[in-house]
């Protein structure tokens, strides 16, 4: 289905919804941002379907927050165990609604800030999530909010899901290579499908990447090692979704991320507990250098990198003293968002490390390594 067809559809589909509210959202490194009001004060929130709703620890005092029994067992992306009390609050808001009675935990998310370049303030949960669909359209960035929706499209694909009981987080179940999985659908990473190293093991072939160095961190823990990327032929409900991006952390959980859905207009029904993808012409991509780089005790180090041969010569914990016209022998914050913008609007960078040595990348899809 080309795009014009494409929103063709959406048009057809808005008018169905009753009460519908549209937000905007940014999209920064795989990440859904939303605008949350707390007593009329604007906070930025991710928009997470993989998680509990969390709030910012430096944001006590400023929202009544009544503190319940529960006492709740997180399992963080990493699969990092940690327990957290467990508030309630009426003073959450997106838009014109107004949220009651939302189960929340304060947590300790200052390091989020350095990665989207702004305050983040909490993550906005599944549980916020329930009795409500949720339609998010990546190409225009907006999330359209409905109490109900009368119609779907036919050229769709229709996935049922079944909920967390506390947290609501969505997981479905999917076919690759004649092996079954349950997975999260989690709006909260930005991969494509991601299998931990089981799971890895019963699809694997011989064709692969491999990326050395920082997988990720999440709310309690950081993930270290390699992590392999191919392309699989995905099922979903008897569906054919064709070759989709998968890949693995040795501590990861198996979950659906951004990377994905972004290629679809997707329906969170959390009323009827089904997810709608509307197909696009989108094709999966992976586009990098790569290499990622992050700041660290003030220098800015490559902390991950693709293991190929026309990067043999970089090596994880590298020191970038120069990338393009930009000094960043003492980095900071406010350099290294410069960094950022520099890396996300450029095709080529030229960077220098501390031995002096300059190189050259281009950014490109890295999946045609795997041709």
């Amino acid at each position: 289905m080309k795009y014009k067809n494409l929103y063709a559809l959406a048009f057809l589909i808005i008018p169905l919804f009753l009460s519908a509210t549209t937000i905007p959202f940014e999209y920064i490194d795989g990440k859904m941002i939303i605008n949350v009001d707390i007593k009329n004060k604007k906070h930025n929130f991710i928009f997470d379907t993989g998680a509990l709703t969390i709030i910012s620890s430096e944001l006590k005092g400023s929202l009544n927050a009544k503190k319940s029994n529960i006492i709740f067992e997180a399992t963080d992306a990493n699969n990092s165990k940690s327990t957290m009390d467990v508030f309630s609050t009426n003073d959450l808001k997106v838009s014109d609604l107004k949220f009651k009675n939302v189960d929340f935990s304060f947590a300790d998310i200052g390091w989020m800030d350095s990665r989207a370049c702004r305050k983040i303030s909490g993550i906005f949960g599944a549980n916020m999530m329930n009795n409500k669909v949720w339609s998010l359209d990546f190409t225009a960035k907006t999330i359209i909010i409905s109490d109900k929706v009368v119609q779907s499209s036919a050229q769709s694909v229709l996935i049922p899901f079944s909920e967390e009981s506390f947290t609501h987080v969505p997981t479905i179940n999917l076919n690759i290579r004649s092996q079954n999985f349950n997975v999260f659908f989690d709006t909260g990473a930005g991969s494509g499908f991601t299998l931990d190293s089981k799971s890895y093991q019963l699809v694997k072939d011989n064709n692969f990447l491999t990326f050395e160095g920082l997988l990720s961190q999440s709310l309690s823990s950081v993930s270290k090692g390699e992590r392999y990327l191919d392309l699989m032929k995905i099922e979903i409900s008897q569906t054919d979704l064709g070759n989709q991006i998968i890949d693995t952390s040795s501590d990861s959980r198996n979950l659906v991320g951004t990377k994905f859905m972004e290629n679809y207009l997707i329906e969170l029904d959390f009323i009827n507990k089904k997810i709608v993808l509307h197909t696009t012409d989108k094709t999966p991509e992976y586009n990098s250098f790569g290499i990622a780089f992050a700041p660290v005790e003030n220098h800015l180090v490559i902390v991950n990198k693709l293991k190929i041969p026309q990067l043999s010569e970089l090596n994880v914990g590298d020191k970038i003293i120069k990338i393009n016209n930009i000094n960043t022998t003492n980095i900071n914050s406010v350099t290294f968002c410069q960094v950022k913008r520099t890396r996300d609007s450029s095709t080529i960078i030229t960077f220098q490390v501390d031995s002096g040595k300059e190189f050259k990348l281009e950014k490109k899809n890295i999946l045609e390594y795997l041709n």
